[in-house]
C-alpha cells in the first residue's frame, strides 16, 4: 500500500513537471528573443537594400544616352596670293621660259609730269584797276622727271589776258622734290570786275602740265575827299 503510494506520488509529482515542462516550452515559443528577431530583420533589410541597389544600377546603365562622336570638320586653309612672276628674255642669262601663277599684283606706275603749288604771292583777291602787280607762285616738283632749264617753259592759255609776256622759260633745273618760283607780271584791267588768268607748264615732249591761276576782283580806285 506504502509502495503504491509513493509510485502514485511520483506519477502525480513527473505530470507535474511534465506539465511545467511544456507549459515553458509554450511560454518559450510564444515570446521569441527580441535581439535575434532585430538582427534577423536588419540582415533581411540590408539583403533587400543591397539587391534593390543592384537592380537601380543595372536599370540606370541600361538607361544611359550612348555618346555619339562629334563630326570633325577639315580646316579650310586660305590660298596665299601668289606674286605674278615673268621672265624677260634678256640677253646673256639662261633663257628659261617666263612663267606666271596666281593673280597679277599691279605696280604703281609714278607720275613723271605733276606739281603742287606750294605758295602764291599776292593771293587771290582784290586789286585796284590799272594796277601793274607781280604775281609768284612757287611750284614743287612730285613727278619722277627732271624740269630742265631752256626746254621747260610756263606759259598763258586762256581766259583773261592780263600778262604783256606771254611765254617765260625756266631758268634753272628743278629736279625731284625740289622748288622754284615762277613769276608773272600782271596789268590789272582798268575796268572793275572779275578776271582771271591761266598758265601752265610745258614738258620736253612740248606737253602742258601743273597748271596754276591768277583770280583778281578789280575795283575802282577811292575818290579824293576834298580838303
Amino acid at each position: 500500500m506504502r509502495k503504491t503510494k509513493v509510485m502514485v506520488s511520483f506519477l502525480i509529482m513527473a505530470v507535474i513537471v511534465l506539465s511545467a515542462c511544456t507549459q515553458k516550452t509554450a511560454s518559450e515559443e510564444a515570446t521569441p528573443d527580441l535581439g535575434a528577431v532585430k538582427t534577423q530583420a536588419v540582415q533581411t533589410a540590408v539583403s533587400q537594400m543591397t539587391s534593390d541597389a543592384a537592380v537601380d544600377q543595372e536599370a540606370a546603365t541600361s538607361q544611359l544616352p550612348t555618346i555619339t562622336p562629334m563630326a570633325t570638320t577639315k580646316a579650310t586653309t586660305i590660298p596665299t596670293a601668289t606674286v605674278y612672276v615673268s621672265s624677260g628674255g634678256g640677253g646673256g642669262g639662261s633663257g628659261s621660259g617666263g612663267s606666271s601663277s596666281g593673280t597679277p599684283i599691279p605696280t604703281a606706275t609714278p607720275d613723271v609730269y605733276i606739281c603742287e603749288v606750294i605758295d602764291q604771292s599776292p593771293w587771290d583777291g582784290n586789286q585796284y584797276v590799272g594796277s601793274d602787280i607781280d604775281v609768284v607762285w612757287t611750284l614743287k616738283n612730285v613727278g619722277a622727271a627732271t624740269w630742265t632749264a631752256s626746254t621747260y617753259y610756263y606759259h598763258w592759255t586762256g581766259y583773261s589776258d592780263l600778262s604783256p609776256v606771254k611765254s617765260f622759260t625756266l631758268t634753272e633745273d628743278v629736279p625731284m622734290y625740289d622748288t622754284i618760283q615762277v613769276r608773272i607780271d600782271v596789268k590789272v584791267p582798268t575796268t572793275p570786275g572779275q578776271y582771271r588768268t591761266q598758265w601752265y607748264l610745258v614738258n620736253d615732249n612740248g606737253e602742258n602740265f601743273c597748271g596754276f591761276y591768277y583770280y583778281v576782283n578789280a575795283i575802282a580806285l577811292p575818290t579824293a575827299t576834298p580838303d
